[in-house]
């Protein structure tokens, strides 16, 4: 009778094994009875990708136009203000300061900031200033 706590864990344990094991059973074979979904992505992403993939499918666009669609998409500052457009010192400090805080800085990838609405409705309110 020393071990008695010893038997009521494993008791609860193995319980609440046998009680997954039933649920992941259940489950999968709820699964096997659905088709699967292949629906399309969606979201702001997806949609440019559509877009453009939809661009260089037609036919009728003639190829010059669809290099001056490349180009405009792929400027950046510097070749904005080379073409004689330019930003305020302090559009291009925000720019900076938000484009460090939206990616991590391990991976490169986007950080949870980057999903934040506020700071896109401010980037929104700098670029029309």
């Amino acid at each position: 009778m020393e071990n008695i706590d010893i038997f009521i864990l494993t008791s609860i344990v193995a319980t609440l094994f046998a009680v997954f094991i039933i649920a992941m059973w259940r489950e999968l074979n709820a699964i096997s009875k659905r088709p699967p979904d292949y629906s399309a992505e969606s979201g702001p992403r997806a949609d440019m990708i559509k877009f453009i993939g939809s661009i260089f499918d037609d036919k009728n666009i003639p190829k010059k136009e669809k290099k001056l669609i490349v180009k405009a998409m792929n400027r950046t500052i510097s070749d904005m203000e080379s073409d004689g457009i330019y930003f305020p010192s302090e559009v291009k400090e925000e720019l900076e300061r938000q484009r460090e805080e939206l990616n991590c800085e391990y991976s490169g990838l986007p950080s949870v900031k980057s999903y934040d609405i506020s700071l896109i409705n401010t980037n929104k309110t700098l670029i029309t200033k």
